[in-house]
């Protein structure tokens, strides 16, 4: 029999941001608490909020062994090790101060637009033990500012959207990023000629490829990617990893939901364009004989299964002018999108900007990027980094060749 533990403390401050005045203050702490007992190839568990007599949690999850849920039980090498990388962001009695300055100023100097939405303070401490010895702790925490940007007299809800996480706060920063934003989109330019371009944006074009990863689809030949593990698939450029080293990611514990640490804190799915691992919890990783990708997720009261925690592209350059010399266009909002079985993608675009020279110039009508998965990730395949047009917080910029369609 193996059993573990974890328990989660989260505490968070809301500010609510409307007609450019914050609005109310929304405080949330809460403690959520697991117990998950394995015996003879089945599982039990047991969680709850608050405080907690784990005595009797294990009692009841061993009870639920019954229920005849199957789940292999394995056993770890004994660790202990403990990270606490949060930062002083705030003073608690400053953060309501902070941002009301800061979406005055934002007001003050853009007058054109009316700003809404959140700024979150969040922080997390995870602890997971478990009978074979382990015993892993983590602290960290975030600052998530994300703004709704609405032009005056736009009958939208939002125009643009402005969005960034960091362990700091730097409101010069934030407030030189919005002003540039602002600018390119009262520069309307025409649309332009080239019907295949390089485009700059985030990872989201990756979203309609991460399910195919997932090994229960890959072993059923329901991927798009069946009989191709182990295969060079993409540029040799491209590496996709599970990175949960918590000096790179924000409020993020370096451990996945069963303490399994990677070595290095990082697991690649996709190493110099060759499919190396699948996405996996213990669970599937035994059923189909493939290796743990360490990426596990589970509710406080549920059963482990595959996540997605700390998905990301290494980045090929240290900044954007290191990968994009001359035209480029810039997608900041999308209107959703999808993938055929085939791999082509087609996503619709809101707002995107012209880049010249590493900068944006203006906004340019609305458009859908058309591009195949395959050709996106292999010889369309420009670079990622994380240093470009923002000053402020911590991104990924995924940069890609794509085609134009249904130009406005």
């Amino acid at each position: 029999m193996k059993v573990e533990k974890t328990i989660t403390k989260t505490s968070g401050r809301c500010i609510n941001v409307s007609a450019s005045t914050v609005t109310s203050l929304r405080i949330n702490n809460q403690i959520e608490n697991t117990v998950r007992v394995y015996d003879k190839g089945c599982i039990g568990v047991e969680g709850c909020l608050g405080s907690a007599d784990f005595d009797k949690m294990q009692k009841t999850a061993t009870d639920k062994l019954q229920q005849g849920i199957a789940y292999p039980e394995t056993h770890d090498e004994p660790r202990t090790l403990s990270m606490d990388v949060s930062k002083q962001i705030f003073a608690e009695e400053e953060f309501v101060d902070k941002i009301k300055h800061l979406v005055a100023r934002l007001a003050k100097e853009n007058p054109e637009f009316i700003f809404s939405n959140k700024v979150i303070l969040d922080s997390t401490e995870k602890t997971y033990e478990n009978s074979d010895g382990a015993h892993l702790f983590y602290k960290g925490n975030c600052l998530s500012v994300g703004l709704a940007l609405q032009k005056k007299g736009s009958a939208n809800i939002m125009d643009e959207f402005y969005d960034c996480e960091s362990d700091s706060f730097d409101e010069d920063a934030i407030c030189a990023d919005i002003h540039d934003k602002c600018r390119a989109f009262l520069t309307q330019l025409p649309q332009i000629q080239e019907d295949e371009v390089t485009v700059i944006g985030n990872i989201e074009p990756l979203q309609y490829a991460i399910s195919h990863f997932v090994a229960d689809l890959y072993f059923n030949n329901a991927s798009i990617f069946n009989g191709k593990l182990g295969q060079k698939l993409f540029s040799e450029k491209l590496n996709l990893t599970i990175n949960r080293d918590p000096e790179k990611q924000l409020n993020l514990p370096f451990f996945d939901a069963e303490g399994v640490v990677n070595d290095g804190y990082t697991k690649h799915i996709v190493r110099n364009g060759v499919l190396t691992t699948l996405l996996t919890c213990k669970k599937s990783a035994a059923q189909y004989g493939t290796d743990n990708l360490g990426s596990s997720s589970a509710q406080y009261n549920g059963v482990p299964t595959i996540g997605i925690g700390g998905f990301s592209v290494q980045p090929t350059a240290e900044n954007l002018q290191q990968l994009v010399t001359g035209k480029a266009v810039y997608i900041s909002v999308t209107g959703g999108g999808d993938m055929t079985p085939s791999g082509d993608i087609s996503i619709p675009v809101m707002v995107a900007y012209l880049v010249e020279n590493g900068k944006l110039v203006g906004k340019l009508p609305e458009f859908a990027v058309s591009c195949n998965l395959f050709d996106m990730l292999g010889d369309g395949f420009v670079g990622a980094c994380e240093n470009g047009f923002y000053r402020f917080g911590k991104r990924q910029y995924f940069v890609y060749k794509a085609k134009l369609v249904n130009k406005q």
